[in-house]
């Protein structure tokens, strides 16, 4: 077992009352499994993804991560499991316009303190690997959306997480794009990579080992 939730609570200050999010939700992840969470906008996927990647707190339940109760870490212990095994990947990317290519996918090895000459052949590894070695040394502002997608992905993987937490991955792009960027997750998934997909596009969910649904502030489980 990768991760377990058990019994999670969550709720937000909405005026001057607090509205529960998640309410007693449990989910097992195992790992190298690939898993999809549909629902409607605003039902609390994106919530669920940042307790997952231990941006946010739990009012109550528990999150174990290899055995670990992450809920009962201190702040620099979960800013440490989120370094080394969390990555994220969303629809509005994220980069950083002010560094090119290569820079902004060598980011997450600098925070690790990883040695430049490591940092320098995982890199270009992943470079690789997307099909985006032409792009290395290109400003953020010059590439498409595809392109894009790619170096944040690439940022991603390249400090080879346990956990991969993508929200919304394709949202911003056509089609023909999204079929690009699908097909680096299934690869990274028979790689044995551990993908948490939050999506509300059932091309996207199809790729997925499992689909569940967040309704009534649960998870439902939909099909494998």
């Amino acid at each position: 077992m990768l991760l377990e939730l058990s019994g999670i609570n969550k709720s937000f200050k909405n005026g001057g009352q607090y509205e529960n999010i998640l309410e007693d939700l449990d989910l097992k992840i195992f790992e190298g499994e690939s898993i999809a969470i549909k629902g409607k906008s605003g039902c609390g996927k994106s919530t669920l993804l940042n307790i997952l990647g231990g941006l946010l707190p739990l009012d109550s339940g528990q999150m174990m991560f290899n055995g670990t109760d992450i809920s009962k870490l201190t702040e620099n212990e979960q800013a440490e499991y989120r370094r080394k095994n969390v990555a994220f990947v969303t629809q509005n990317f994220h980069l950083l316009d002010d560094r090119n290519v290569y820079d902004n996918i060598a980011l997450p090895l600098l925070y690790l303190r990883i040695p430049k000459k490591q940092i320098k052949s995982r890199v270009e590894k992943v470079l690789h690997d997307l099909e985006i070695e032409h792009a290395m040394k290109r400003n953020i502002s010059t590439l498409s959306g595809g392109e894009r997608q790619r170096v944040a992905i690439a940022r991603a993987i390249v400090k080879e997480p346990s956990i991969l937490l993508a929200d919304e991955p394709t949202g911003s792009l056509d089609e023909k794009t999204e079929e690009s960027i699908l097909s680096i997750f299934d690869t990274l998934h028979q790689k044995g990579m551990t993908l948490v997909i939050v999506t509300h596009d059932d091309s996207v969910s199809s790729h997925c080992q499992h689909i569940y649904e967040l309704h009534h502030k649960k998870l439902h489980f939909v099909s494998c």
